[in-house]
């Protein structure tokens, strides 16, 4: 499964489309606001 397009990016996380249809990859920050 590789990390793709960045389809949101929020105060805690990133959301990114795969390759395969059916599966997003979530990335969680640890930033201080």
């Amino acid at each position: 499964m590789e990390k793709q397009t960045l389809l949101y990016t929020g105060k805690a996380k990133s959301v990114y489309e795969t390759n395969d249809a059916d599966h997003l990859i979530l990335v969680f920050r640890d930033d201080t606001s």
